[in-house]
């Protein structure tokens, strides 16, 4: 048995840095549970925020919100 997942993900997202500690506890228990299929994880960008300059900017505001 295969399994394929597609994330889709910013690396400077909070909530996705926490669903990806999810995913791979649920990885690790489908392995165990699983031990003869293989597991496929396809990772793909996605930017909250196109809208930010090259140099960056500053992140403060955004926590304070």
């Amino acid at each position: 048995m295969t399994l394929t997942i597609d994330v889709v993900s910013d690396v400077v997202c909070p909530w996705c840095f926490i669903g990806k500690r999810h995913l791979d506890k649920a990885l690790a228990q489908w392995r165990a549970e699983h031990p003869d299929s293989m597991v496929t994880v396809s990772w793909h960008p996605f930017f909250l925020n196109p809208d930010t300059p090259d140099a960056g900017e500053p992140y403060r505001r955004f926590l304070e919100m």
